[in-house]
């Protein structure tokens, strides 16, 4: 009798653990009563291409250290190398190959994720492939300390709320991280690296992102967080650095965005001014090719709260606070006209690097002719907020130029200048 029936007769005897031995395991497995499923070093479960390899249906099922892989790849079948239907399960310490969707969460409550390495396979167009860990209807789900790589959207969350996910890395997708119609959610200490965005909130309210890195994610419209269409979002403490775009904020309602690093982006913040009562303050913002587009219309956005602005990198270098309050004694107008012309412009970027293009800037910095409005930060900082992120910061990868694209080789040493200029100004505090 082969693996995949001794595992049938297993389940509808209703035993509650079953362990899997080294080898290959034919599936599909359907898993109907609470079942402890747990394998030894080797143990592989082998789908036939068709459907998913592992579906759960049963509450309180765990399945733990196995390899998955071998699903079908009908999107509309929602095919996946473990698809969970029931509440309180516990997924740990998979790995999962050759699959649609990675992990399918479908209408559960209370669901574990934990330790997951789920990886695609690399090179399909996106038409064709699924995402590492899915969410529909679903809440109070945990995803912690996993891996994604090669898939579409390494986490997407579709009226998934009260959801925590931590301590993942994800890297060669779409989106890193998706939210849609999602509330009350928050992510911690996550690194998205080499993504067409990081991390995306739509249609949510109440996310927090804390802690969080998004680095080289690259391309002349590649981001490191988008917020869309968002109601109170909170992100604080992040490091964003690397990016085509830092952080793009459209329709954003009473959000707040503090103790950030922004630095090393092609572009820092890209500002629309459908926002409302949107605070951004206390961040570290320097060594951006530009640090900011739009954010001129009245009320969206907030630059100064308790007489602190933000710290920015162009300012400081050359700015003076005579009183000694911290604060420099002229406002910082952050948005650049040649920013926005670069913007609508994608075939100039290549000559913003250029000697005229920076005599341009000062020129207009020193003795401003277009008056373009722009964001404008009436407190800038002398020296930036305290960084929580640095210990943390991730190099560029090889070839990647802290800006793969966008900013091309010049990027790494734009951030390598920015990293220095920061810790000058560290130093200067703390004299």
């Amino acid at each position: 009798m082969n693996a995949g029936a001794v595992l049938g007769l297993a389940l509808m005897a209703g035993q509650d653990t079953l362990h899997l031995g080294p080898g290959t395991h034919p599936g599909p497995i359907v898993i109907d009563r609470p079942t402890v499923v747990f394998g030894s070093p080797g143990a592989v479960v082998r789908g036939p291409g068709r459907g998913s390899v592992v579906e759960i249906r049963a509450p309180g099922s765990v399945v733990r250290g196995i390899r998955i892989e071998g699903s079908g790849r009908d999107l509309g079948g929602d095919d996946a190398g473990v698809m969970v239907r029931a509440d309180s399960v516990v997924l740990a310490d998979l790995v999962i190959r050759d699959v649609l969707h990675g992990v399918y969460v479908r209408n559960a409550r209370e669901v574990s994720l934990s330790r997951l390495d789920i990886a695609g396979p690399p090179g399909l167009p996106e038409s064709e492939t699924g995402n590492g860990i899915h969410l529909w209807s679903s809440r109070r789900v945990t995803i912690a300390e996993s891996r994604i790589a090669h898939v579409r959207d390494g986490m997407f969350l579709e009226y998934a709320d009260s959801v925590d996910v931590r301590d993942n890395r994800v890297d060669h997708v779409r989106f890193g991280l998706h939210y849609m119609f999602s509330h009350y959610n928050r992510f911690t200490r996550n690194v998205f690296t080499d993504n067409q965005a990081g991390a995306v909130v739509m249609n949510s309210n109440g996310v927090e992102m804390t802690d969080n890195v998004f680095a080289w994610n690259t391309g002349s419209r590649s981001y490191g967080l988008v917020l869309q269409t968002a109601t109170a979002p909170v992100a604080r403490g992040n490091l964003i650095v690397g990016n085509g775009i830092g952080v793009f904020f459209d329709n954003v309602i009473r959000g707040t965005f503090t103790g950030n690093v922004v630095a090393g982006n092609w572009l820092g913040l890209e500002l629309f001014g459908n926002s409302e009562a949107t605070r951004i303050t206390d961040n570290a913002i320097l060594a951006n090719t530009f640090d900011a587009s739009g954010g001129a219309t009245a009320g969206a956005y907030t630059w100064c709260a308790g007489g602190r602005g933000n710290y920015w990198g162009a300012a400081a270098a050359g700015g003076y606070d005579l009183d000694g309050d911290g604060v420099l004694d002229v406002p910082h107008r952050a948005t650049s006209p040649l920013a926005e012309v670069a913007r609508r412009r994608s075939g100039l970027r290549l000559f913003l690097g250029s000697p005229a293009a920076a005599v341009l800037e000062w020129a207009e910095r020193t003795f401003p002719v277009f008056r373009l409005a722009g964001a404008e930060d009436p407190c800038p900082l002398v020296a930036p907020p305290e960084p929580t992120m640095l210990a943390r910061l991730p190099h560029a990868p090889a070839g990647a130029g802290g800006g793969r694209g966008a900013q091309g080789a010049a990027g790494a040493a734009v951030f390598a200048g920015g990293l220095a200029l920061f810790a000058a100004a560290r130093r200067r505090r703390h004299r």
